[in-house]
């Protein structure tokens, strides 16, 4: 331990409101080395050591579960599952999967007998873990275990083969997807009601015996490292289930440029869920990449991506006969489907070539488009807001609104931001336009926009705001070191500035914290599927398994678990909790920025821009803590033993 530490070790028990130190709200010495610590997605602190894998309880630093079996970990043996309580640990071939409450294993693939896991599904309403894999002699297995206490319901033998899909059906009973067969199942018993080969293809190999399943082996060890694009369907209530897969053809004659063309089919079929039968005599083929599926009153309507032209349709439920266009051939549509909108009284498609997007206006009634020409934006659309009578869309790039009965935009210029610069409040939406450094102010009501700001808002270290929040007494913009407010008047409130470390390392916890938040902010926000992504990739840049956890945080907590089991039900409460906290907003934020040669943590008040309380980080280079942005908790490693907490709230 070095003279610093120790002396820090004290100064952490005499009072340092001079300093300005945020609130020591616990010191922990725990018994051996801290290696990596972690909030997770639900606010649980998971710390690894040299001598146990550790939950920490985070009002009080006390160890509220030990697993010494599970000791100095890497960091890349750890993976929070998204929308769950439960996160996984694999060590040598065994993977472990724990509950974040309670340290509880709920699952060991080496006690359950599978030498190699090809996939897990969380069944909720079952109170169930299906695994799939393989025994060590090789031979395939599903076991299903119980979420509640970890004991195994039942398992099988029977050879799935690659699992594509688990949807429980109600009823006690499960249905399976595999690349060959579908199934339906007790959930309860794991009792097969029905099988039945899910193609005609699939059925006619099934019928050539032991040459049929080396076909089908073969098949599915070609398969076994692919990413395939099959995809399960089930509109509400319907007794029916769908599947669609994508085909790739590469042709024979290449481009100018050498390249290979590579041309896409993507098939549907439809299945009932009494019996498993198929309710089409053939697959339904549509051109181009899989897209979009909604599913109308009077039949399916798939939205492909055919790259530069594109045709959608409308499928008879019963028939599968094209019901739009030229002899039910179709709509052409400029460029491949990537998102669409149902407004209520229209669908707004949206579509994009190699580099233009563009928006057009479907009439589902009565199968035709409303603009002459499609109408052309700049970037990506990430968020589309329906307004009275039109449109407002966030693309990566600007933002604007579009008259959807004319098929031409509000404004003559867009307004060049992107979704994390925007945000709603009282009837008018705030966005930052980067290009002429200027808030700006749209009425949804009159759907006006104008400059809020007269004077460019001009962020120093080369910085451009980032991120967008409106308070009640004006409109807050930061980047990684600047904050700024301006009034709803459009005055400047404050800028302020503060110099960052030489090591962008020191800030991944900071960047990991700050995309938790966006994540459940995104269950009630039209814009921040475009913040969260920009997040993910930021932190991607700075630390790989960083970034890798901040894509598995997800977007989908909102009212996950109504209908979950008792035991399942408790994590999601507290995901909601969460959610609803991110909702009300918070006046402080924390930037990592240097005081003479030390690093230091700073909490910025976002109703001054000044510092409010510091944790100095003094000279270590490699900083290990984390932070929960919603609760406001910081978790340092003080020295190689102890861990503090400090509350900013």
């Amino acid at each position: 331990m070095t003279g610093f530490r120790s002396l820090f070790i004290l100064f952490l028990i005499i009072p340092l409101s001079h300093f300005g130190q945020m609130e020591l709200k616990w010191n922990k010495q725990l018994p051996n080395d801290i290696q990596w610590q972690e909030v997770t997605a639900l606010g649980n602190l998971i710390v690894s050591s040299s001598d146990a894998l550790m939950g920490i309880d985070t009002d009080t630093g006390e160890v509220n579960w030990s697993i010494r079996s599970l000791s100095n970990l890497g960091r890349q043996s750890y993976e929070e599952l998204p929308n769950s309580p439960f996160f996984t640990i694999t060590t040598d071939r065994t993977l472990h999967l724990i509950d974040q409450f309670s340290g509880k294993e709920v699952f060991n693939s080496y006690d359950a007998g599978l030498l190699d896991i090809s996939g897990y599904f969380l069944l909720y309403n079952s109170d169930a873990i299906l695994v799939a894999g393989t025994t060590p002699n090789d031979e395939p297995k599903v076991v299903s275990v119980k979420m509640s206490d970890g004991t195994i319901s039942w398992a099988m033998n029977e050879k799935f083969g690659r699992i594509i899909a688990a949807n429980e059906l109600g009823n006690n009973e499960l249905l399976i997807v595999t690349l060959f067969n579908n199934y339906k199942l007790n959930a309860g018993s794991g009792d097969i009601i029905w099988k039945q080969a899910n193609s005609k293809e699939a059925a006619q190999t099934e019928k050539m015996g032991a040459f049929g399943a080396l076909l089908k082996a073969a098949a599915e060890n070609m398969a076994k490292d692919i990413d395939i694009d099959l995809r399960f369907y089930r509109p509400d209530n319907s007794d029916v289930f769908y599947l669609a897969s994508q085909q790739e053809q590469q042709s024979a004659m290449t481009t100018s440029s050498g390249n290979t063309t590579v041309n896409y089919t993507n098939n549907y079929n439809a299945y009932r869920i009494s019996d498993g039968g198929l309710v089409w005599e053939d697959d339904l083929e549509v051109k181009g990449a899989l897209g979009h599926v909604a599913f109308l009153n009077n039949g399916i309507l798939v939205l492909p991506d055919d790259g530069n032209r594109t045709k959608i349709n409308l499928f008879d439920y019963s028939s599968r006969e094209g019901l739009w266009g030229k002899k039910g051939r179709g709509l052409v549509i400029k460029g491949g489907i990537y998102d669409y909108l149902d407004t209520g009284k229209g669908i707004l498609l949206v579509s994009g070539t190699a580099n233009k997007n563009y928006l057009n206006y479907l009439d589902p009634t009565t199968g035709t488009i409303a603009f002459e020409e499609p109408v052309k934006v700049d970037g990506n659309v990430v968020g589309i807001v329906p307004l009275n009578g039109s449109i407002l869309y966030i693309t990566t790039e600007s933002m604007n609104i579009l008259d959807s009965n004319t098929g031409t935009l509000k404004w003559k210029k867009s307004i060049q931001t992107s979704p994390d610069l925007t945000a709603e409040y009282q009837g008018k939406i705030y966005a930052f336009d980067y290009q002429q450094g200027l808030l700006k102010e749209v009425d949804m009501t009159t759907e006006i926009v104008k400059d809020l700001s007269q004077t460019e808002l001009a962020f120093q270290g080369r910085e451009s705001p980032k991120r967008l929040e409106v308070m009640e007494d004006g409109i807050f913009l930061y980047s990684d070191q600047n904050v700024a407010k301006i009034n709803f008047d459009g005055s400047l409130q404050f800028m302020e500035y503060y110099e960052a470390p030489r090591e962008p390392g020191w800030k991944r916890a900071l960047l990991y914290a700050d995309a938790v938040r966006a994540a459940y902010i995104s269950a009630a926000s039209y814009y921040v599927s475009g913040a969260m992504s920009a997040a993910a990739n930021e932190i991607q840049d700075e630390d790989a398994i960083a970034g890798a956890m901040v894509n598995q945080v997800g977007q989908a907590y909102g009212e996950l678990g109504n209908t979950a089991s008792s035991y399942s039900r408790t994590a999601f409460k507290r995901a909601n909790d969460r959610m609803k906290a991110t909702q009300t907003g918070k006046d402080y934020m924390f930037i990592m920025s240097k005081k003479d040669k030390d690093v230091v943590l700073f909490k910025i008040s976002k109703l001054t821009g000044k510092v409010e309380g510091e944790i100095n980080l003094g000279r270590d280079r490699e900083p290990i803590y984390a932070v929960d942005d919603i609760t406001g908790q910081v978790y340092y490693r003080v020295t190689d033993k102890a861990l503090t907490s400090y509350d900013a709230r």
